[in-house]
C-alpha cells in the first residue's frame, strides 16, 4: 500500500512537471499582453480621431501584434499582424503582414496600420500601462486610450 501511494506521488508530481514544461509560450509583455479595445484618439490639435465606436482593436501577444476593426457586427478585413518589441517605456511596431492565401502572407507598407492608429514609425510611447487601461503617444503626438477586454 505504501508503495501504491508513492508511485501515484511519482506520476502525479511527473505530470506536472511534464504539463508545466511542455509549453514555453508564456506571456512576455506584461500588463500589455491581451486584447484592448481603442476607446479614443486624439490627435495633436485634440480633435477626436476615432472612438470605442468605431471597433478598433488590438492584440499582443509573444512578439507579435494583431490589429482589426469591427463594423455592423461584421469583422473587416485584412486583419493585420506585426511583429512587435517592448521596452517599459516604449511600444515599437513594424512588419506588417495579412494573410492572403494558400498558406501565404502579403507584406504591407507601414501605411497600411494608419486606420488603425499606428504611426508610419510604428513608435508608441506608453502613458498609462495598467492590467486594465493603456494610454499611448505617437511621436506626432496623438494620444490613444484603450481599455482591456
Amino acid at each position: 500500500m505504501k508503495n501504491m501511494k508513492k508511485v501515484s506521488c511519482i506520476v502525479v508530481l511527473a505530470a506536472t512537471i511534464i504539463a508545466l514544461t511542455a509549453c514555453n509560450k508564456w506571456d512576455c509583455n506584461g500588463d500589455l499582453d491581451g486584447m484592448w479595445q481603442l476607446t479614443e484618439w486624439r490627435d495633436k490639435d485634440d480633435v477626436v480621431k476615432a472612438t470605442k465606436q468605431d471597433m478598433i482593436f488590438y492584440s499582443f501577444q509573444l512578439q507579435m501584434a494583431c490589429f482589426r476593426k469591427q463594423g455592423d457586427g461584421v469583422l473587416s478585413f485584412p486583419y493585420v499582424r506585426t511583429s512587435l518589441k517592448v521596452s517599459p517605456e516604449q511600444v515599437y511596431i513594424y512588419d506588417p503582414i495579412k494573410y492572403k492565401s494558400a498558406g501565404h502572407d502579403e507584406i504591407l507598407p507601414m501605411s497600411s496600420l494608419a486606420s488603425y492608429g499606428v504611426p508610419e514609425d510604428g513608435i508608441f510611447q506608453i502613458q498609462v500601462l495598467t492590467s486594465n487601461e493603456m494610454m499611448l503617444k505617437t511621436n506626432s503626438q496623438d494620444v490613444l486610450t484603450f481599455r482591456k477586454y
